[in-house]
């Protein structure tokens, strides 16, 4: 019996060790914490420890960040002061070889995320333009800029904050700078345009960061004037073929400008305007929708309902919706989307209600009446991508002669008003979702 046991014993220990040895000798696996950890966005100066889950046996570990090496240890503390995009590679060895996992830490700055608020004027109503800052909890920052930047002050009426390679171009109407640049990230100034020929200045565009074009206010030398972003200036020239630009967002469609000039839909290629289409009626603008798709709104009429009409890859039209009479698309009205789903939104001039498209259904809609909402005068509404959250800006003193505050209105998808954030800025002018 003894004999036997022993037999046993020996038997369980040699599978013991054979399972042991096999541990060994596996190659060590490798995981993230949560699903979501190969991608990461980061507040600067703020820490994040890196703890991926590690299965077997383990001789030598590696962090690598861009390239270089950062630790030697199972976890890593990652902590940054300068905003940008940090790869960063997790190797584990053993007798049998590597394994490797990938973390992507995006750093953003303190404006990185939330909402901005373009402001036209300051508290007098008569002074510099502002930017406020809105956290994801609502907290309101006012004249980030000036914060950012102490001693310097935006020019007066700012009309636009336009997003380019993670910088923003703030248009301003009067003097003495037409164009401010800045950070996307920390609103830090990078340079301004203060040599422009062109007066009114309202929206602008670029593709390449080299030539931009800016839209003016002066209807008397409506056009597109070109902007040189190397040697800072703007033209005194209307770009030839675009006198009859309307005065609204210059969009651009897979990297080119494109946009309303009247009644025909342009686009700028080389400096040189190309017409793509003409319309009856005046186009008020062209959005994208959650299928990548773009949408041009055509002015209605008396004689001609309005309308809106969908563009393949080349832009021209390949299908045509028409409202009913009663819907009305203004053509210097704002057109939005948030192009992640599929509605398109406007204004009714007339009446002040908030519109809806549905690029799906073809159907349009009345969607937030301003006086039921208690909105006195909207100046700005834009979509948010994120949630499709639509964003009213009201300036209600601009009629009564008083302190020229915007309250912001929030609204979901379905029309439910989720929030109201008073004095959120000064007679805002644009409203932008940092992503």
């Amino acid at each position: 019996m003894k004999i036997k046991q022993t037999i046993v014993a020996m038997f369980c220990l040699a599978i013991l060790a054979v399972s042991c040895k096999k541990e060994q000798t596996e190659i060590a696996k490798l995981a993230y914490q949560t699903a979501s950890d190969s991608l990461i966005t980061l507040k600067m100066d703020k820490e994040l420890t890196l703890a991926p889950q590690i299965t077997g046996k383990t001789n030598r570990y590696q962090w690598m960040e861009n390239g270089k090496e950062v630790a030697n240890t199972a976890t890593y503390t990652f902590k940054k002061a300068d905003p940008g995009v940090y790869n960063i590679e997790f190797t584990v060895e053993n007798d049998k070889g590597k394994t490797a996992l990938n973390y992507r830490v995006k750093v953003t700055g303190p404006y990185g995320d939330g909402v901005l608020l373009l402001s036209y004027t300051d508290q007098t109503g008569m002074g510099n333009s502002g930017i406020s800052h809105m956290d994801e909890d609502g907290t309101i920052q006012l004249n980030i800029f000036s914060r950012a930047n102490p001693g310097s002050f935006l020019s007066p009426e700012a009309n636009n904050l336009y997003h380019f390679n993670n910088q923003y171009y703030i248009t301003s109407s009067t003097g003495p700078n037409s164009l401010t640049v800045v950070d996307a990230q920390t609103m830090k100034l990078n340079y301004v345009i203060s040599q422009s020929g062109a007066s009114n200045v309202t929206y602008f565009a670029t593709t390449d960061g080299k030539t931009g074009y800016v839209n003016v206010t002066n209807r008397r030398k409506s056009g597109l004037y070109p902007v040189d972003l190397t040697n800072k200036t703007i033209s005194s020239t209307i770009l030839e073929g675009s006198k009859d630009v309307t005065l609204i967002p210059i969009n651009t469609v897979n990297q080119t400008i494109v946009t309303a000039a009247g009644k025909q839909l342009i686009k700028v290629e080389n400096g040189k305007v190309i017409v793509l289409n003409s319309y009856k009626e005046n186009v008020s603008g062209i959005v994208k929708s959650s299928d990548n798709s773009y949408w041009l709104g055509v002015q209605g009429s008396a004689t001609n309902k309005a309308k809106f009409v969908k563009l393949d890859k080349s832009n021209k039209g390949i299908d045509s919706v028409e409202l009913a009479a009663n819907f009305k698309v203004p053509a210097n009205g704002v057109l939005t989307s948030g192009g992640k789903d599929e509605y398109l939104y406007w204004q009714e001039t007339s009446t002040g209600v908030i519109c809806r498209f549905n690029t799906l259904t073809k159907k349009a809609e009345e969607f937030v009446d301003h006086a039921d909402a208690g909105i006195i005068f909207a100046t700005c509404w834009k979509v948010n991508p994120k949630n499709g959250d639509l964003y009213i800006a009201d300036s209600p003193e601009i009629f009564s002669g008083g302190e020229p505050f915007s309250n912001l209105y929030i609204f979901d998808k379905t029309g439910k008003l989720k929030k109201e954030v008073k004095k959120a800025g000064y007679q805002i002018s644009d409203i932008v979702f940092p992503q």
